[in-house]
C-alpha cells in the first residue's frame, strides 16, 4: 500500500523531543518501546526480510542497545541532528530506517574496512578502482601522503612511527598518486605502518551511520568538538586533548588520530555519529529538513530522495521507501 493522506493528517500531530517520547508513542502499539515494536511487526518481514544474498534486518534488543537507542534519541542527540529540539514521526522513521538498514539494526557506527583483490590492506583507501570507488589520497578537500609527508605538523605529530623516518619529507611523487606503492607496506597495523595510517585518506575514510568521509566533513566535526558545552565525557576529554595542541581546525585535522577518530565515533554514546548525519545532511541539500508531510506524492518523493542522497543509488532509494512505508502502514 502506498503513503495515504489519512495518515499524513495523523503524523503531521506527532513529534518526538527524545526516545521516551518515542517509545511512549509505540508502547500504545501494545509494545513497551520502539525496538520491541520493530522487532515484533517489521522485523525480517517483507522488505525487511531476507530476499537472495540481502540479510533479513532485526534490532539487537539487549541493554546495551538500548541505551544506544536511548542516546542516539536523546534530546541532545536530536537537536545534534536536526538543529532544534523535536523531529517529526516521519522523519523519525526514515532516520531510523537509515539507522537499521546501514548498521544491521545494531545501532553500532560501523569504520569502512580495507582490502580487497588486487587493492590489499590500505592500499584499498588509497588506490582508485574504477567503477567501486575514488581514490581517497586524491579526494576533494583532503591532503595527499605527499602534502602531509612534507608538513611540519604532520611530521612533528607522527614522525616517530613507524615508515615515518623513511617516508617523511619525501620527494617521491606517488604519494600524490591514485596507486599505492604496495612495497611499502599495506599493513593496518600501527607498528608496521603507523606513519601512513596517519594520513587523510586512511584516517577520514567512512565511519559513522552512513559513512561519513573525507577531511572537509571530518572538519566539520572538529568544529562541533572544539564549540561543544554539553556534558559527553567522551567529547569534553577530546576537547581538552585538542585545545592543547592547536586552535586552528586545519593542524587538527592533519594531527588528531585514528585512535581518536575511533573513540569519538564508537565510544560518544552515538552523538558524534550524530553529528556526522548532520554534516552529511547539511552538505547534502538538507534531505532531513524537506521530509514532508503534505501530501503522498511528495512525501515519497522526499523519502526516496533522502535514501538516494545517501545510497547514491535508485536501487536502494527505492528499497529504502518501502521499507518506510512498510512500517507506515503498521500505524
Amino acid at each position: 500500500m502506498p503513503i495515504t493522506q489519512k495518515f499524513l493528517n495523523s503524523a503531521a500531530q506527532v513529534s518526538f523531543t527524545d526516545s521516551t517520547a518515542i517509545d511512549n508513542f509505540f508502547s500504545k502499539q501494545n509494545m513497551h518501546d520502539f525496538v520491541s515494536w520493530f522487532n515484533t511487526n517489521v522485523a525480517n518481514k517483507g522488505f525487511w526480510g531476507k530476499s537472495g544474498s540481502r540479510a533479513g534486518i532485526s534490532m539487537a534488543n539487549d541493554s546495551k542497545a538500548h541505551d544506544r537507542f536511548n542516546q542516539l534519541w536523546s534530546n541532545e542527540g536530536i537537536k545534534t541532528i536536526f538543529g532544534k529540539s523535536s523531529v517529526s514521526l516521519l522523519q523519525f522513521l526514515s532516520l531510523q530506517s537509515i539507522f537499521n538498514n546501514e548498521t544491521g539494526g545494531s545501532l553500532i557506527p560501523l569504520t569502512e574496512r580495507v582490502g580487497s583483490a588486487g587493492h590489499p590492506g590500505i592500499a584499498y583507501a588509497f588506490d582508485k578502482i574504477p567503477g567501486l570507488k575514488r581514490s581517497y589520497n586524491t579526494l576533494a578537500g583532503n591532503k595527499t601522503c605527499f602534502d602531509l609527508f612534507n608538513d611540519s605538523n604532520y611530521n612533528k605529530a607522527f614522525q616517530n612511527l613507524a615508515l615515518g623516518s623513511q617516508l617523511k619529507n619525501t620527494t617521491n611523487a606517488v604519494w600524490k598518486g591514485e596507486v599505492y606503492p604496495q612495497a611499502v607496506g599495506v599493513s593496518t597495523n600501527p607498528a608496521a605502518t603507523g606513519y601512513v595510517l596517519e594520513a587523510d585518506f586512511f584516517k577520514y575514510r567512512g565511519r559513522g551511520f552512513i559513512q561519513t568521509t573525507g577531511r572537509t566533513n571530518y572538519s566539520s566535526i572538529i568544529d562541533f568538538v572544539m564549540k561543544y558545552t554539553g556534558t559527553n565525557p567522551v567529547i569534553i576529554n577530546m576537547k581538552t586533548a585538542w585545545a592543547q595542541r592547536s586552535t586552528n581546525t586545519d593542524v587538527l585535522a592533519s594531527v588528531s588520530t585514528n585512535a581518536e577518530w575511533d573513540d569519538l565515533f564508537q565510544n560518544s554514546g552515538g552523538l558524534i555519529a550524530a553529528r556526522s548525519v548532520e554534516v552529511h545532511n547539511s552538505a547534502s541539500g538538507d534531505y532531513l529538513g524537506k521530509i514532508t508531510a503534505t501530501n503522498p506524492t511528495a512525501a515519497a518523493n522526499s523519502i526516496r530522495t533522502m535514501g538516494k542522497r545517501i545510497s547514491g543509488g535508485d536501487t536502494y532509494a527505492a528499497l529504502f521507501l518501502n521499507r518506510v512505508t512498510q512500517m507506515i502502514e503498521l500505524l
